[in-house]
């Protein structure tokens, strides 16, 4: 019976597909079934979209980007490791509570409330660094907002999450 599951399993994971992703919910270090944790051939084998952009880069942190149909995502490689899961630009991929690009800053608040931790954003005088952390702690989301909207959104390790140039 546990064969047949993880067979299924595969069969499933095998089958995923760029419409796949426009329905993946973004969470505590996963998107779909992207974790962070995974080696980059590891994600490629899952997600091996027309759209993404698979050559690696010589530095030790790069990013891998995929745009296409809504589904924009990128994900930051360290030593050939996914660290850290962004939504970015025109993305219409969500968290799991409905959080999405666009969404206004105080929907965002009343949405995950009192656990957010709301700073000034580094870079936009007219916007803010939202961060929420998982209940372990290990892991969390952060949201960039600019102008009382939300302009990006970051999944991963807590540690990776507060790079805040990315890899530089």
């Amino acid at each position: 019976m546990v064969s047949r599951c993880v067979l299924s399993a595969a069969l499933v994971l095998a089958a995923v597909s760029a419409s796949a992703a426009s329905t993946w919910c973004l969470g505590f270090g996963a998107l779909g079934p992207i974790r962070a944790g995974m080696k980059v051939d590891e994600v490629l084998r899952l997600a091996d979209f027309p759209g993404m952009e698979t050559k690696q880069q010589p530095q030790e942190c790069w990013f891998l980007n995929y745009d296409g149909g809504g589904a924009n995502f990128r994900l930051m490689i360290i030593k050939s490791i996914v660290v850290r899961i962004e939504l970015h630009g025109k993305s219409t991929l969500h968290t799991f509570s409905g959080a999405h690009i666009g969404m206004p800053e105080e929907a965002l608040k009343s949405r995950y409330g009192a656990r957010l931790d709301v700073q000034p954003h580094k870079y936009d005088e007219h916007g803010h660094t939202i961060t929420l952390k998982s209940g372990s702690g290990e892991h969390g989301l952060r949201f960039e907002t600019s102008n009382g909207k939300v302009t990006a959104i970051q999944s991963g390790p807590w540690e990776h999450l507060n790079y805040v140039e990315g890899c530089g």
